[in-house]
C-alpha cells in the first residue's frame, strides 16, 4: 500500500510533467524567475538600442515604470487589441487619428532571449507594424516573456485611445503561465492570483477606481479556455472591475494575466526628493509567499529534501499546508491595501506635505527585500534595516541552505513597502491592520543625500545571490 508521501509526491510529478507538456517550467515560476526575459541583460538593452529608431517611427518608449501613468478622462479609455507575429512586418487595421498609448506583452522563444541582438530580430518588425496605426503611439509598459516553442510565439499590442482629462489613470499587463504548479490550471486561484499580479502595480500607486480587465487567456482545450474565462469573471465581480470581450492570442499552451486599467483623484506616490531623515521604512505584511511553494516541488526531484525537513519538525503534510497557505495570500488581491495608500497621498491639485502624505510605495515581488535599495537609490538616502519579517521564515531559510532558490524573500503578488514620515507613520499602520494586513516598520532613513542600506548579517540566511547580499551593508 501507497503511503501518504508516495501519493504526494506522485501528484507533484504528474502535475510537473503536466505543465512541462503545456510549456511551463514549473520550477523556474516557483523560484520568482517566472518566465520573464532577462531585463537586465537582455530587454533594457535592446529597447536602448532600438529606442531612438523606433521614436523616428512616432513610438516614444516611456522609462522603466512599473505602470503606465497618464492623466485621461477614465470613461473615455478603450482599448483595441492586436495580436501579431514576431519577426515579420505585418498591416494592422486599426486607425487613430490622435496620439495613443500602447501596453505590449512579448512572448518570445526561448533562444531567441538570451541576447539582445536575437530579442531585437525578432520585436523589431512587430514594432515596426504598429507605428503606422497613429500620429504618436507612446510605449507606457511592456512586458516579455518565455517560451520553449517556437510556433507560440507573439506580440499582443493593447492600443488604448483616450480624452484629455484630469484624472490619473494606470495601466499595466503582467501575464505568466501559471502561479501554482501543483494545483491544476482550473483552479481558482490560478487566474485570481495572475490577475491580482497585474493588478497589484495600480493598487501600488493608490488607483483602485473605474477598474477595467482585459484577460489575456489562453490554454490548450476550449473546456479549459471557458473555465479560464469564468474564473476570471468570476475575479472582476469580487474586485468591482469590468472584465471586457476583448481578442485572445490563441497561440501558446497556456497563458494566464491580463492588460489592466484603474483611475485615481491622487498624485502618484513618487515623491522621493521628499525622502528625509528620520522617515520609516514599512512592510504591509511579510515577505517570501515563493518559498513553501518552491520547497514542496523541490521535493519531487529530490526525495532526501523531505528527510532533512523531518528533521527540522516538518513533514511533508506540514508543508502542503503552508503551500497552501502561500498561494491563497498570493491570489488574493491587494486592493484595501490601495485604499489606505490613496488616503495618505495628495490631490491632484494639492503639494505633497509631511504632515498627511507618504513619500514612496512599491510593490515587493520578484527582487523582494531588495526593493528597499533600489527605494534608497531613488530617494538618494542611507536607510537602515532593523528587520524583515518573513511569512514562513523556516521554509525561507530551510530553501536558501538548500540551495533551492537565490532569494527566498521574493514573491509574487506581494505586499508593499512604503516610506511613511514620523508625522503619520503610525496612523497609517492603525488603517492597514484595521483593513487586516500585518504592517511592520523595518527600518528608517538615517541620512539624507547618500545611497545606502544597512541590513542584518540575517539578511544571508535568506538570500544566496551574492549580488543581491552585495547591496547591503552589513551589521
Amino acid at each position: 500500500m501507497n503511503s501518504r508521501r508516495d501519493v504526494l509526491l506522485n501528484n507533484i510529478r504528474q502535475r510537473l510533467s503536466y505543465y512541462r507538456n503545456l510549456g511551463a517550467d514549473p520550477l523556474s515560476l516557483a523560484t520568482g524567475c517566472a518566465v520573464k526575459v532577462d531585463l537586465l541583460k537582455v530587454v533594457y538593452p535592446a529597447m536602448e538600442k532600438i529606442r531612438p529608431y523606433l521614436l523616428s517611427k512616432n513610438l516614444r518608449i516611456a522609462e522603466r515604470e512599473d505602470a503606465d501613468i497618464f492623466y485621461a478622462d477614465p470613461e473615455s479609455v478603450e482599448i483595441k487589441r492586436k495580436v501579431l507575429p514576431l519577426g515579420e512586418n505585418v498591416d494592422i487595421d486599426y486607425k487613430f487619428d490622435k496620439e495613443i498609448r500602447a501596453i505590449i506583452l512579448i512572448q518570445v522563444y526561448q533562444l531567441s532571449a538570451n541576447e539582445p541582438e536575437k530579442f531585437i530580430k525578432k520585436v523589431l518588425p512587430a514594432y515596426e507594424s504598429i507605428c503606422n496605426c497613429a500620429p504618436l503611439i507612446n510605449l507606457g509598459k511592456g512586458h516579455s516573456i518565455v517560451t520553449p516553442f517556437r510556433e507560440d510565439e507573439f506580440m499582443l499590442a493593447d492600443l488604448i485611445s483616450y480624452d484629455k482629462g484630469d484624472k490619473l489613470v494606470a495601466a499595466n499587463n503582467d501575464t505568466m503561465h501559471i502561479i501554482d504548479p501543483t494545483s491544476l490550471p482550473s483552479d481558482y486561484r490560478q487566474v485570481s492570483g495572475s490577475l491580482s499580479n497585474s493588478l497589484n502595480d495600480l493598487f501600488v500607486v493608490g488607483a483602485y477606481n473605474n477598474l477595467k480587465i482585459a484577460p489575456v487567456l489562453n490554454a490548450p482545450s476550449d473546456e479549459l479556455r471557458e473555465e479560464l474565462y469564468k474564473n476570471a469573471k468570476r475575479f472582476a465581480n469580487e474586485v468591482g472591475a469590468k472584465l471586457l470581450d476583448i481578442e485572445q492570442p490563441k497561440r501558446g499552451r497556456l497563458l494566464l494575466g491580463a492588460t489592466v486599467l484603474s483611475s485615481s483623484n491622487k498624485k502618484p506616490p513618487t515623491f522621493h526628493d521628499k525622502a528625509d531623515k528620520g522617515m520609516k521604512i514599512i512592510t504591509t505584511r511579510p515577505l517570501g509567499e515563493l518559498s513553501p511553494i518552491t520547497t514542496y516541488l523541490s521535493t519531487a526531484i529530490d526525495e532526501s529534501i523531505i528527510d532533512e525537513l523531518e528533521n527540522k519538525g516538518i513533514d511533508i503534510d506540514q508543508l502542503e499546508k503552508i503551500k497552501e497557505k502561500a498561494v491563497n495570500i498570493i491570489s488574493s488581491p491587494n486592493k484595501a491595501m490601495a485604499e489606505v495608500i490613496a488616503k495618505y497621498l495628495p490631490d491632484l491639485n494639492e503639494e505633497f506635505s509631511k504632515e498627511k502624505h507618504i513619500v514612496s510605495a512599491t510593490d515587493v515581488t520578484g527582487p523582494g527585500i531588495l526593493v528597499v535599495w533600489e527605494q534608497s537609490k531613488l530617494t538618494n538616502t542611507h536607510i537602515k534595516l532593523f528587520d524583515f519579517p518573513l511569512l514562513f521564515p523556516e521554509i525561507s531559510e530551510f530553501a536558501t541552505e538548500n540551495f533551492l532558490m537565490p532569494n527566498a524573500t521574493a514573491g509574487t503578488n506581494g505586499g508593499f513597502i512604503i516610506i511613511a514620515p514620523e508625522e503619520i507613520h503610525e496612523d497609517l499602520i492603525k488603517d492597514l491592520k484595521y483593513k487586516g494586513y500585518d504592517p511592520y516598520i523595518i527600518g528608517e532613513i538615517v541620512e539624507k543625500g547618500k545611497q545606502q542600506v544597512d541590513a542584518p548579517k540575517k539578511i544571508k540566511k535568506y538570500i544566496l545571490d551574492q549580488e543581491i547580499i552585495d547591496k547591503f551593508n552589513l551589521y
